[in-house]
């Protein structure tokens, strides 16, 4: 009895053994989740604050040095003392940082800390967990082709790391392989769940932050916009019916704010436009912009913008644009100064559509008020141009001329286009004007915009992009760097448009940006960043991501409700509830095949060494050859069955695989040289073949 209790509990213990993670196996694994949580902090800095920055690599540090055995896990109490200061900090700093981010700091920080005590299985799975979070996080600030696929670079490797540490004798390859399978294996279900799951809008809203903002401003002093032309982010994308259909270069004019308070130095949007505006809506006014369509106009264009994240609520379009309301999934709600509002922030990158309307005007919509709150100027600075631009007037009979007098100036008085002027601090119109005479888009539209003011004619600066580089042919994409700022005249009942940067670079509207800084002898970018990217193989590779990025966002991110309806009704005809109710039913069908397919339990051949394969192929082929069957005779009994039936090349080479075949199944030889019992097996092997097709022939 007591030698069978011995036994059973070394059953027992050999259980335990195999289901409990090996040593090596918990700490590779625990590596390898630290090592995935460092990559996340990089790629979530600017969610994240400095110190819990600097804490989760501490953290990474800690669990390399008790990998290398070079150190021990701190005590618990000081990992408490630290939560502590932690908590304090995340209290005190939570309120600048706004709430998603300070939950992202908090998931971070609790990382860290756990990361450096981790010593159980429970802990495992809990980090494991709060890592899929983290992830998450990163895919709400980061929509991007190349984002989505470092981030399921990350995804795979917590999974390889989840599968190794539940290995207990399973070495890392095979691990790896396990995980493989598992994920093709899952890449057509969520592929087809993609495509026939309800695409619903979301159930809360993400907090915004101004320090979030990206992009245009609602406030522009000169020198912002051609801070901004510095950068090559996407603003957005739009795509037209065809190539025709897209504006020439000089008409792509995306208007987006129109700034009518000024300072002396910025220009921003009127607290009075914003009132009237909320007073208009709740008399249930119809702007103007949305009545275009009610009359009948022949020359419009529909296209299908892709914006960018920029955690506001304005829109861009061409000028004039009407939105499409009724396939857009965030309402576009047009303004009284032709200007377009998204009902929510555009947190993550959306489809919006509009009718492009290029014939179309910019009334007066609120009659004097309009023309009262654009005629305001500070009378306390600027002088020199105030006393100009009233000269101006005497010489010139109508609006129409003196505007084109303003515009005649900036050409013939030696003007350049430059990112870098000086530094204007004091009276900056009257510097720019009459001494600098060095600026870039904002500068010109700021001093035409008070000189217009100056004498008497209502006018605003308008702030948006101009320009687009054709991806394709019937796609634009517009960069931070097209961002550009022009005037709007109230002559005659309307606002009409006057461009002042085209006097000095007309290169501007025509080629864009970088064709007119180079005519002034400067570039966008400098240094060996700028040099290289002018490149042939960059701009190549440059231009082969922009597709896959575009190709990305209009089919991937941007499948929504409207985009599905269109694919089903393409597949399905009229879409009806009968129609709906039967795709989603086949859908989970084909789904619970799938899973079936992959999880039903099936009887495998065993695993048998190669050189065993290559023997009873060959048997394969003397049983096809001679009619005799093997049945359950051992090597050497078959061979005498078949001995009158092969001729003598044949017979020694099936002799010496059956001998090689009993020395290494039967030998009991632990030291096997197995790659050359398989090698000789080959050759073997490759002599039955070929005299058995000599036989044979």
């Amino acid at each position: 009895m007591k030698a069978f209790l011995t036994r059973q509990n070394a059953v027992v213990n050999s259980l335990d053994m195999a289901i409990t993670p090996s040593t090596s196996h918990k700490s590779t694994s625990y590596l390898m989740l630290a090592v995935a949580y460092g990559v996340l902090l990089l790629t979530l800095t600017d969610e994240l604050m400095v110190w819990v920055i600097v804490l989760g690599m501490c953290a990474l540090v800690v669990r390399v040095l008790v990998y290398l055995k070079s150190s021990q896990l701190p005590h618990p109490r000081t990992i408490n003392l630290l939560a502590v200061l932690s908590l304090f900090a995340l209290t005190w700093f939570g309120f600048s940082i706004g709430l998603l981010n300070s939950m992202i700091n908090l998931l971070a920080v609790a990382f860290a800390l756990k990361l450096i005590l981790l010593n159980s299985k429970r802990d495992f799975h809990l980090l494991f967990c709060t890592s899929l979070f983290l992830i998450g996080c990163g895919f709400i600030s980061a929509l991007s082709m190349i984002a989505w696929l470092g981030y399921i670079g990350v995804l795979l490797f917590l999974l390889l790391a989840l599968a190794y540490y539940h290995g207990p004798v399973t070495p890392l390859r095979s691990s790896a392989k396990f995980v493989a399978t598992l994920v093709l294996q899952a890449i057509p279900i969520a592929a087809l769940l993609f495509l026939v799951m309800p695409q619903l809008p979301p159930l809360w809203q993400m907090p915004t932050s101004k320090s979030q903002q990206t992009g245009l401003s609602d406030t522009v002093t000169p020198g912002d916009i051609a801070s901004l032309a510095k950068s090559s982010d996407l603003a957005f994308t739009a795509t037209f019916p065809s190539n025709d259909d897209i504006p020439l270069p000089q008409q792509r004019y995306w208007r987006a704010l129109v700034m009518e308070d000024f300072d002396g130095k910025t220009w921003s949007i009127s607290d009075r436009r914003k009132q009237a505006e909320r007073q208009l809506s709740l008399l249930q006014k119809t702007p103007p912009l949305t009545q275009l369509l009610s009359a009948d106009i022949n020359d419009v264009t529909d296209y299908e913008m892709i914006v960018e994240p920029t955690k506001q609520n304005w829109l861009f379009a061409l000028e004039l644009s009407v939105p499409n309301n009724e396939k857009n999934n965030i309402l576009a709600n047009a303004q009284f100064d032709y200007t377009l509002r998204a009902s929510t922030p555009l947190m993550s990158k959306k489809s919006f559509y509009f009718t492009y309307v290029p014939n179309a005007s910019i009334d007066n919509a609120a009659g004097d008020f309009e023309r009262q709150l654009n005629s305001l100027i500070p009378t306390t600075t600027n002088d020199e141009t105030r006393q100009w631009a009233l000269a101006l007037k005497r010489q010139h009979a109508t609006p129409e001329l003196l505007a084109n007098a303003i515009m005649n100036y900036f050409r013939q008085q030696g003007f350049s286009y430059t990112l870098e002027p000086n530094a204007m601090p004091v009276d900056p119109i009257d510097t720019f004007l009459f001494e600098e005479k060095a600026g870039f888009c904002a500068h010109y539209a700021s001093a035409m915009t008070f000189a217009l003011r100056a004498a008497g004619v209502p006018a605003r600066m308008v702030t948006g992009y101009q320009g687009g580089e054709q991806l394709d042919d019937n796609v634009l994409q517009v960069r931070q760097y097209d961002a550009h700022a022009w005037v709007e005249a109230l002559i005659n009942g309307q606002w009409q448009r006057y461009d002042p940067t085209s006097m000095v670079a007309p290169s501007r509207l025509n080629f864009g940006l970088e064709q007119a800084l180079a005519e002034f002898g400067e570039k966008r970018t400098s240094g060996l960043l700028g040099d290289i990217s002018e490149g042939a193989l960059f701009m190549t590779l440059q231009n082969w991501m922009r597709q896959m990025d575009y190709q990305w966002s209009k089919w991937i991110l941007g499948f929504d409700a409207n985009k599905q309806k269109d694919l089903l009704e393409d597949l399905l005809g009229q879409i009806t509830t009968k129609k709906i109710t039967a795709v989603f039913l086949a859908s989970l069908s084909v789904v619970g095949v799938i899973l079936l397919v992959y999880f039903f339990p099936i009887k495998r051949q065993p695993n048998r060494p190669k050189y065993q394969r290559i023997y009873r192929n060959a048997l394969g082929l003397v049983e096809k050859h001679t009619g005799v069957k093997r049945h359950h005779l051992s090597p050497h009994q078959y061979l005498k069955h078949v001995d009158n039936y092969l001729e003598g090349s044949t017979k020694a080479s099936l002799h010496a695989m059956t001998v090689l075949f009993n020395e290494s199944v039967y030998g009991g030889d632990d030291n096997l040289d197995k790659p050359l019992v398989t090698s000789k097996m080959k050759q073997h092997f490759n002599s039955v073949k070929q005299s058995l097709r000599k036989q044979n022939a």
